[in-house]
C-alpha cells in the first residue's frame, strides 16, 4: 500500500506527465493565437511529448520555447503549406459532393477521389511536427517522410485518428477546455509515433544532448 503514495511510482510518474501536458496545452493556446505560428507551437509541443513518452522531458517553460525557437521557421513553412493544401482539398470536397448530389453516380468517382485526397492529406499532417522536431531533415524529406509513415503503417495512422477523435469528442462536450484535449491527443499520439520512430530508426533519438539525429529512418 505504501507505493500508491511513493512519489517515483509509474502512476504518479503518468500523472506528473499529465499535468505537464495541462500546462504545455495552455501555452500551446496562447502561442497559436496569431495563427501563423500553429505549426510551431505544435512542433514545440510534440518536442516535449515525444521526450516525455522516454522520461527525458525537461523544464515545460524552457522545453518548449527553446524548441519553439529553434523550429520555427520550418514549421511555420510546413504549416502554410498544409493550410493551404487542406483549404483547397476542402473547396475541391464541397464542389465534389454537389457535383454528386446534382449528377448522382457520375459525380461518386470524382467526389471518392477528392475524399481521398483529404484523407491522405489528414493522415500525413499526423506525421509533419514528430519528424520535423525529431530529424535533422529539409521540408521537403520531413513531408514525404510523413506521407511514407502515413500510409505504410495504417494501423498507427488510424490509432492516432482515433486519438484525436476522441479528443474532438471531448471537445464537443466540454468545448472551454478544447485546448487540454488537443494536448492530450498530442500526448497520447506520441506514444504511437515513437514506437514508429524506433521501428524504423532500430535506435533511440538521444535529445538530451541538444543535437538531432540525421539517420534517415528509410535507409
Amino acid at each position: 500500500m505504501h507505493t500508491l503514495f511513493n512519489p517515483e511510482n509509474k502512476f504518479w510518474n503518468f500523472m506528473g506527465k499529465v499535468t505537464d501536458v495541462a500546462c504545455m496545452s495552455l501555452l500551446w493556446l496562447l502561442t497559436s493565437l496569431p495563427i501563423i505560428t500553429i505549426g510551431a507551437s505544435t512542433s514545440a509541443f510534440y518536442a516535449f511529448t515525444l521526450d516525455a513518452v522516454q522520461d527525458e522531458e525537461g523544464s515545460v517553460f524552457r522545453s518548449y520555447f527553446a524548441a519553439f525557437r529553434k523550429n520555427f521557421k520550418k514549421a511555420t513553412v510546413i504549416w502554410l503549406l498544409q493550410l493551404l493544401l487542406t483549404v483547397f482539398l476542402t473547396v475541391n470536397l464541397f464542389a465534389a459532393w454537389n457535383f454528386y448530389l446534382a449528377k448522382g453516380i457520375l459525380g461518386l468517382g470524382l467526389f471518392s477521389l477528392a475524399l481521398f485526397g483529404m484523407i491522405v492529406c489528414i493522415s500525413t499532417g499526423l506525421y509533419l511536427y514528430p519528424i520535423l522536431v525529431s530529424y535533422e531533415f529539409p521540408i521537403k524529406k520531413v513531408i514525404s517522410d510523413s506521407f511514407i509513415m502515413a500510409v505504410g503503417n495504417p494501423h498507427v495512422t488510424l490509432s492516432v485518428i482515433v486519438v484525436f477523435l476522441l479528443a474532438g469528442v471531448g471537445i464537443y462536450y466540454i468545448s472551454g477546455l478544447f485546448f487540454f484535449w488537443i494536448g492530450l491527443a498530442i500526448f497520447f499520439s506520441s506514444y504511437f509515433i515513437w514506437g514508429l520512430f524506433l521501428k524504423y530508426a532500430g535506435i533511440k533519438i538521444e535529445k538530451k544532448k541538444k543535437k538531432k539525429k540525421t539517420i534517415d529512418p528509410y535507409l
